[in-house]
């Protein structure tokens, strides 16, 4: 007999007789209320958002419950709330589980104190424990802090190196012309086919030697022969705006790109009209300065040019020519340490609430009275700084005592600036950039109890040094010297011998926009014991910590001062036992210096690894497994999800993927934690559903939509990176132009709304979404975009870039419609709606096949996008399938595809129902795929399908998209197709292959809906819990009826 059970009491029924009916509350039930949260984060503090939605989930033991009305209150004061001061919505009928703030306007610095009560039943629950939030410092005003920084610091990043132009005598002339013939300083390797050059300068400066202060160019009229300005922030003009330095926008002049070096047929002109006759006898020519080519000499600077003057425009007579000209040094000096700032200040009354509120440009470490004002690092969170800084709030009451007290902060570049390596190791970078020298911005609040207030703000009674940090860059590694090292330098009572007064400066960058953190911040999450040590050369050690992660190598050495102590991180080892940086590209490596006095225990601050091995020289005696760790690192974003199985290849294939999640997730969703640290956008919208099954990532995702905003051009164009903190366009236009990268600005928004049932995103990111639209139809000819990166990283490369880059496009028009629909725009929805259809017409003229059932060239990947975005006529659906189909059982249950059609193969055959045909590909041992991975020892998910036999990044998630499938097919929790945010849930586990269990859990905005299916035999036995406010419809494995249920626990069999 086939049954389906309620979880207490037990009640067994016929299945014939299909869903069972709600029964009522009872007197032991129990309801109440938690989960409480506000702008999608747990008690969040400096928040920008004064109307935030709030949210709460509902517990119950009962079942069947759900919610018909609410109460919120809202006051200035936990004792306040009863009497709200704020807010009182009253009884509210209504279902809704997530409600807008719309009480009395909140300013700055305030902190308010929530709670719910909500009825069930016709029955009211107790109110929930109070939670809070805050608000940070709205506007400008707020702020008496002053931006400052280290004067050696200050005066190294202000000295830009020019090119000095001697002419061969000193000149009356209103006019001068400079004529460039070629060109030097290629931003890619010289090697490369595809080599271009252009010519670009910060700043071109007019000067007479005998008054060198005095730029006679400034503000002069500049024409070009040539200019290339798609971001307008290299225009002629902004040659002589005063601005020495391509440091920040605007940043001067860039020409046309050029195939060779030699231009002399076609000469770069620069015209500066002086206003008047000048006298002069020097041209300075800066230029670009916030990069170098991959050798670290200046860009794209003119080796050989001719300067004419005149007092006409058009009698200009040529007085210098110059050849084979050497470049200035292409970025500056930098002092020998990074800066330590401290600030004294005394506390003598009782302390009600302390608030810090404090950015940088960098990365600042900040501590009170010696502690860290918080579990958060690598603070504050990587944003692109021309457009926007990001401010954190912490509470440090605790930190504070009576007397006297001390602030301090050490500072590092980040990507703020990615600078240099000043040794002759050359230690590997992605790109240089020179935004300036680090800042901080920190304003402590205290309120007493009495009512008074003191703030404690950076100015210019605060302390500098340079401190312990030798170097420090966001790629190559950091070095610690210990004998600089001043103890106690950050506590009270310790005198600040040699320190100097901080430099008050202005903005880092001047119209940047400072906000509030809107996202979970980076924590260390776990810390790895080494499971091995060896020593495969005298003297050279290599700690495995048998899980490749992100984070901080953290040793401990003693020896003799001066003793210098290198760790190399790496992912794999070479056949000797050596470590090998062959996956990420090298030199990486730390240095610690020792002092000689005490053992040192250390590990990086202002950067991060992506390591399993660390190699270590220098050490004075034989490690033991206490003298290393791994501190893994990561946004700590709620962990909302889990899978097992029967199968242990399925198994490890979860874990893996979750590992490269979790060691990507930082402050940008990057792709790997070494090599680039970018964020390339594709990932964030193709790897979505396995991101989002297992993390809370709805809060984290907003600051990834700011950030795709803030890169997005004037155009509409989405940069493929974000924030764009370097073009990466010179090797193909597809790196910096691709509509599956760029998308993530339409898709993310929708995902998050089915996800989360977030309409906010949408609605804020709604006119960038149009812009970007209409980009890409400018770029569309006949419905078809021209190009693209295409199936990235495919093994089957036939398939045309410009098939899946119109795919995408089309897929994006029909978000927007499903957008403009959910916002009520629908006026454009009907619009986009006929746009989507107008491209997938177009591709299937071009590109379908109908005799022989496919698309394109017959890959999977054609078979499958088409098969997605639903544009296959309805009479070839079936056989484009089966072509699908038999061309994976032709590779014996390979894929061929990249990380764009792997997506779809997963989504296409599992909505026709073959999931038997996804988990052959998924339990496949030989490669490609991922089963091979896990043989071959990877511990993380890696770039290529060929894992650890390959030297791609052994840390990528961006083919993770399997992972979405074993919680949304195999564990079966999935939500109904007009579902939003997991209210009807949809459970149907796909019993398939030789899995005799799989379990699953996942928080939903409603609950934790969890399921726990075995199988013995042909009998299933499914265990369903659906949390208070959902319901389910339950498909069980080996029976073809549906049973519909409220929330509550359930058992079926089949």
């Amino acid at each position: 007999m086939r049954r389906i059970s309620r979880g207490a009491p037990v009640l067994a029924v016929l299945l014939a007789l299909g869903a069972v009916a709600a029964r009522p509350a009872t007197a032991s039930e129990s309801v109440g209320v938690t989960g409480l949260r506000a702008a999608d984060l747990t008690d969040p503090l400096g928040i920008d958002d004064t109307t935030p939605p709030l949210s709460w989930r509902i517990t119950a033991t009962g079942t069947d419950v759900t919610q018909s009305a609410y109460e919120i209150q809202a006051a200035t004061s936990a004792d306040g709330l009863r009497h709200p001061d704020l807010w009182d919505t009253g009884r509210v009928a209504s279902a809704d589980q997530r409600v807008d703030y719309k009480g009395r306007r909140v300013g700055s610095r305030t902190q308010v104190y929530w709670r719910v009560r909500v009825w069930t039943h016709g029955k009211a629950s107790a109110w929930s424990a109070p939670a809070t939030w805050s608000t940070g410092l709205l506007s400008a005003g707020d702020w008496s802090a002053k931006w400052v920084g280290n004067p050696d610091w200050e005066t190294s990043q202000n000295t830009p190196h020019p090119m000095t132009v001697k002419l061969s005598k000193a000149q009356d002339a209103r006019y001068v012309r400079l004529d460039v013939t070629h060109l030097e300083g290629p931003t890619v390797d010289p090697s490369a086919a595809d080599l271009k050059l252009r010519l670009e300068l910060a700043e071109l400066a007019v000067v007479d030697s005998g008054a060198p202060g005095t730029d006679l160019a400034r503000g002069a009229a500049v024409t070009a022969s040539e200019s290339d300005d798609a971001a307008g922030e290299w225009k002629p003009e902004y040659l002589t705006d005063g601005s020495a330095s391509s440091r920040r926008a605007p940043y001067g002049y860039r020409s046309a790109e050029h195939p060779t070096r030699d231009v002399s047929a076609h000469p770069i002109t620069l015209t500066l009209d002086l206003g008047q006759v000048r006298h002069f006898d020097q041209i300075l020519l800066y230029p670009r300065d916030d990069t170098t080519t991959q050798f670290a000499s200046t860009v794209n600077w003119p080796r050989d040019l001719a300067v004419d003057t005149g007092t006409s425009a058009d009698a200009l007579t040529q007085v210098t020519k110059l050849t084979y000209q050497n470049p200035p040094t292409a970025l500056h000096d930098q002092p020998a340490a990074l800066p330590i700032l401290a600030r004294d200040f005394t506390v003598n009354r009782r302390v009600s609430a302390a608030r810090l509120y404090i950015t940088g440009a960098g990365v600042y470490d900040a501590t009170l009275n010696g502690r860290p004002v918080s579990d958060a690092v690598l603070e504050p969170p990587n944003t692109d700084v021309r457009h926007r800084l990001v401010a954190s709030t912490y509470d440090v009451t605790s930190l504070l005592r009576q007397g006297g007290n001390r602030i301090g902060a050490a500072l590092g570049t980040g990507t703020f600036d990615v600078n240099k390596t000043p040794d002759d190791t050359k230690r590997y970078q992605k790109f240089d950039a020179q935004n300036g020298a680090p800042r901080l911005m920190a304003q402590l609040e205290i309120r007493y109890a009495d009512g008074s207030r003191q703030t404690v703000a950076t100015d210019g009674s605060w302390r500098t040094t340079l401190g312990p940090t030798t170097f420090s860059n966001w790629y190559g590694g950091e070095d610690y010297d210990a004998r600089r090292a001043q103890a106690g330098w950050d506590t009270p009572g310790t005198a600040l011998t040699g320190w100097n007064a901080v430099r008050v400066t202005g903005s880092p960058v001047p119209g940047a926009r400072i906000e509030g953190r809107t996202a979970p911040p980076i924590e260390p999450v776990q810390t790895l014991k080494p499971v091995a040590i060896t020593e495969p050369r005298s003297g050279t050690y290599v700690f495995d910590f048998g899980v490749n992660a992100a984070g901080w190598p953290q040793l401990r050495a003693d020896g003799p001062a001066g003793t210098k102590v290198q760790m190399w991180p790496a992912e794999k080892l070479k056949s000797d036992g050596t470590i090998t940086q062959s996956t990420f590209i090298g030199p990486v490596h730390d240095t610690l210096t020792l002092d000689g006095r005490n053992p040192q225990v250390w590990h990086p601050r202002f950067m991060y690894h992506g390591f399993r091995y660390l190699q270590v020289t220098g050490l004075t005696s034989k490690p033991t497994p206490d003298d290393a760790r791994s501190i893994v690192l990561r946004t700590v974003n709620d962990a909302v999800g889990s899978f097992s199985s029967s199968g242990d290849l399925v198994n490890k294939i979860h874990g893996i993927i979750d590992r490269a999640i979790q060691s990507n997730m930082y402050s940008v969703l990057t792709d790997c934690p070494h090599r680039e640290k970018l964020g390339w956008l594709e990932q964030d919208n193709l790897v979505f559903g396995s991101v989002a099954a297992g993390y809370d990532v709805e809060a984290y995702y907003r600051k990834i939509l700011q950030d795709v905003a803030d890169a997005q051009l004037p155009d509409g164009m989405v940069p493929d990176v974000a924030p764009e903190y370097a073009e990466y366009s010179e090797w193909d236009t597809g790196y910096r132009d691709d509509a599956n990268w760029g998308g993530t600005l339409i898709r993310a928004p929708w995902l998050m709304y089915r996800t989360y049932g977030d309409t906010q995103t949408m609605h804020t990111y709604y006119p960038n979404m149009r812009r970007y639209l209409d980009y890409l139809t400018s770029k569309a000819d006949g419905g078809l975009l021209p190009t693209g990166l295409g199936d990235w990283i495919a093994l089957d490369t036939t398939t045309p870039r410009e098939y899946v880059g119109s795919v995408a496009y089309a897929q994006l028009a029909g978000n927007l419609a499903d957008i403009a629909t959910a916002l009520g725009e629908r006026s454009d929805a009907r619009r986009y709606r006929a746009l989507a259809g107008k491209i997938g017409a177009a591709i299937n003229a071009k590109y379908l096949d109908a005799a022989a059932h496919t698309y394109a060239t017959g890959s999977q990947a054609a078979d499958a996008l088409a098969l997605q975005i639903g544009i296959v006529p309805q009479d070839q659906r079936a056989a484009v399938l089966a072509h699908l189909i038999a061309s994976i059982r032709a590779k014996e249950n390979h894929l061929t595809v990249g990380e764009i059609g792997l997506p779809a193969v997963i989504d296409v055959l599992s909505a026709a129902g073959r999931d038997d045909v996804v988990y052959d590909l998924a339990s496949q041992t030989t490669a490609p795929s991922y089963g091979a991975q896990v043989l071959s020892g990877s511990t993380s998910l890696g770039e290529a399908w060929d894992g650890m036999a390959g030297n791609s990044s052994q840390n990528h998630f961006m083919l993770g998209a399997i992972d979405a499938w074993f919680t949304g097919h195999l564990a079966g929790i999935q939500q109904t197709a007009d579902s939003i945010g997991y209210r009807h849930l949809r459970i149907a586990p796909a019993a398939v292959g030789d899995l005799t269990h799989a379990a699953g859990a996942y928080r939903t905005p409603y609950g934790e809906v969890r399921t726990d299916w075995t199988k013995k035999g042909d009998h299933v036995d499914l265990t369903v819990t659906v949390p208070p406010g959902s319901t389910a419809e339950v498909h069980v494995p080996g029976t073809d009826q549906v049973h519909n249920v409220g929330s509550g626990t359930w058992t079926f069999h089949s």
